[in-house]
């Protein structure tokens, strides 16, 4: 008895502690990262039927809130999110939360963005609407928060509830430069723990610039449709992690007509190609090993001309930046959290010294 009295009282604080809260809708605060965005859409990446695709993965990909990420100050003492999905699948090699929960961040005195709360979904659930308390008890002054949007599953439906007597108002993004990136499933992002751990996310945060997810797993193989995008999206910089799912003929056939279209349309801002990052499932298998051996080759002899034909055309490759001990992987195909961290400590660097030379200033590693 006493043990359903408990319950009740718990039932009733929460129930009170609900109807305390007003829900603002997300649309009404500053939705970013979008490569280009969709007016129909707010949280699809862009209208990927405006482009002509025809691929069913790209278009189901453009609809997801992958990179998209909210931006709003309040002064409330609690958060909470209520988001609605437009399915929920679970994938074998990532967590429930980087697929489909959202990642909150919070300004420190310091200026840097501090992790604070996620919002998960159920793995075996059908259930598409969640509604959860990020975090409570804050003192009432004002802070600013950056939310993270799920990397693998359209939202159809977002807000965010505060103190009902509290304030909450849209701010900008907190990033000058935006650094457009076009690849594969792993900079998608396959597979950190949770949205803001994603690579382009981390990268973003570290560098100072934002670098925009227009990635999409098993694609980013040159489509005469990307290379249109990336002619047209607004970019002060642009990088291309596109071999991933391509092989040796591809490249061959591919990447001196999607060099030339995006160089045309950017010709002065900086273009960096990146050669895939992680290669551990080719240790002992020898055929797929003489395959990425023959890739390699190829796109490095075709990379050395690019360059030399393109002045702001760069090619950053530096060889097991995902460490050599087998660590770094998930899966054997895609990074973990320990290789993205390698990652942005092998390749930060190198593009923010590219992204300099065309007056990008970025922080510094």
């Amino acid at each position: 008895m006493k043990r359903l009295f408990l319950l009740a009282i718990c039932a009733l604080t929460l129930i009170s502690a609900n109807a305390q809260l007003k829900w603002v809708d997300a649309t009404t605060l500053n939705i970013c990262g979008h490569t280009i965005r969709n007016a129909e859409s707010p949280y699809s990446r862009i209208d990927a039927k405006a482009y002509g695709f025809t691929n069913k993965a790209i278009i189901r990909y453009s609809d997801y809130s992958t990179g998209l990420y909210v931006m709003f100050k309040t002064n409330s003492s609690q958060i909470s999110v209520e988001w609605s999905l437009a399915s929920v699948k679970v994938r074998d090699n990532m967590t429930p939360i980087v697929q489909h929960g959202v990642d909150l961040y919070v300004k420190g005195d310091n200026g840097k963005w501090r992790f604070c709360s996620v919002g998960r979904v159920s793995a075996n659930s059908k259930i598409t609407t969640y509604k959860q308390s990020l975090v409570k008890n804050m003192e009432s002054t004002e802070k600013e928060f950056m939310l993270y949007l799920p990397l693998w599953s359209e939202i159809t439906k977002l807000k965010i509830g505060v103190d009902n007597d509290a304030e909450i108002v849209a701010i900008p993004s907190p990033y000058k430069y935006r650094i457009v990136t076009y690849g594969t499933s792993t900079l998608h992002a396959a597979s950190p723990s949770r949205p803001g751990m994603g690579p382009l996310a981390r990268m973003s945060r570290a560098l100072g610039v934002e670098f925009v997810n227009f990635c999409y797993s098993g694609q980013g193989k040159m489509e005469a449709e990307s290379a249109e995008v990336l002619a047209d999206c607004k970019a002060d910089a642009i990088v291309c992690y596109c071999f991933g799912n391509t092989n040796a003929q591809q490249i061959e056939e591919r990447v001196d007509g999607f060099a030339e279209r995006i160089v045309k349309a950017h010709p002065d801002k900086a273009i960096i190609f990146l050669p895939p990052f992680l290669n551990g499932k080719y240790h002992l298998d020898q055929v797929k090993r003489a395959r990425s051996i023959e890739k390699r080759a190829v796109l490095a002899r075709k990379m050395a001309v690019l360059t030399k034909k393109y002045k702001n055309l760069h090619y950053i490759d530096i060889p097991d930046a995902c460490g050599t001990d087998g660590e770094a992987s998930i899966d054997n195909s895609h990074p973990n959290d320990l290789g993205f961290d390698r990652i942005l400590n092998a390749y930060g660097p190198e593009i923010a010294k590219v992204l300099k030379k065309y007056g990008i200033k970025t922080n510094k590693r």
